[in-house]
């Protein structure tokens, strides 16, 4: 899909901090309407950059462009992430865990077909905001999508959907309930929604919220989750109009908020705001990484001349 088509409605644009508090209250307002239920989850983005998935990216970089090629290189990076990852690993996800290996590779930088989003919008700004003047953060309603019941309708209907569905989903009933959820079911469902994707022939154009059943820290603290889309041969836009064109289309339920700071002072105050709330680089990539990462992030908000740190 050519960038320059919108396929989302533009909300009001970010200058300082008080715009960033309004904004919070519009998306999940103090008192809720009758009847109206959303559920939002955000993405912070570059400016000029449209929803795009890490795996996307490398396959274009790399000139990788036929749909075959696509899918197989998807399966060699996975195939080549597990064979190693034990040398690196304190604790592999199960063998047969897709959502929770997938998780694992996209935290530790392997380019994959999951999105990462959180359910914050102060965290989305956070992100959008820290290592650029002007950035976007991308909203998206997903209420009509956050049960597996529209998929599932959807894989059904696809081409030898409801057998590969089915076989995928008693293939997980039947293990020895090797993440302790057999009772709950949903993330069963989960794991064979997203089994069923990756394996799809034809692939099936569709986005799907996702999250393993093992939450690593970094996915608790940032209030994680993903977007999987099902067919990585279209963009991540063509997946999301697939799934939204019988809820009113995806500029119904996508919204594009622009951060434009008037002045490095405008910029600064929103990040020591958030700094003040535990959003940092520190807090949110627990480890030594992340604590590198907060150096840099002083420039931001200097102390005054002579105050001494404790």
């Amino acid at each position: 899909m050519s960038s320059r088509k919108v396929f989302w409605t533009e909300k009001a644009t970010i200058r300082r901090w008080s715009d960033v508090i309004k904004l919070e209250k519009k998306f999940f307002p103090r008192r809720r309407v009758r009847n109206v239920h959303k559920r939002w989850i955000f993405r912070g983005e570059k400016a000029d950059q449209y929803l795009k998935t890490k795996l996307q990216e490398k396959l274009e970089v790399n000139g990788i462009r036929a749909k075959k090629e696509k899918t197989d290189e998807e399966r060699k990076l996975i195939r080549k992430f597990q064979r190693k990852s034990a040398l690196y690993l304190e604790h592999e996800p199960d063998q047969d865990d897709v959502l929770e290996w997938l998780a694992v590779m996209r935290h530790r930088g392997a380019p994959t077909r999951l999105l990462d989003c959180t359910y914050s919008f102060y965290i989305a700004v956070y992100f959008a905001l820290n290592e650029n003047k002007k950035r976007t953060v991308w909203a998206l309603d997903c209420s009509k999508i956050n049960k597996p019941e529209p998929i599932v309708q959807k894989i059904c209907g696809h081409v030898d959907g409801f057998r590969k569905f089915s076989q995928a989903l008693l293939h997980y009933m039947r293990k020895s309930d090797f993440l302790g959820i057999q009772q709950e079911g949903d993330k069963l469902i989960d794991l064979a929604i997203a089994t069923y994707l990756m394996e799809a022939e034809p692939p099936l154009p569709c986005v799907y919220p996702v999250n393993p059943f093992r939450l690593n820290r970094r996915l608790s603290v940032q209030q994680g989750l993903f977007l999987m889309p099902g067919d990585i041969t279209k963009s991540f836009a063509q997946n999301l109009e697939a799934t939204f064109k019988d809820f009113g289309g995806t500029e119904k339920h996508l919204q594009r908020v622009k951060i434009e700071p008037q002045t490095k002072g405008d910029r600064n105050e929103i990040l020591r705001k958030l700094k003040n709330m535990n959003i940092s680089n520190e807090a949110l990539f627990p480890g030594l990484d992340g604590f590198a990462r907060s150096v840099a992030e002083s420039l931001a908000y200097p102390r005054p001349l002579g105050d001494r740190e404790i």
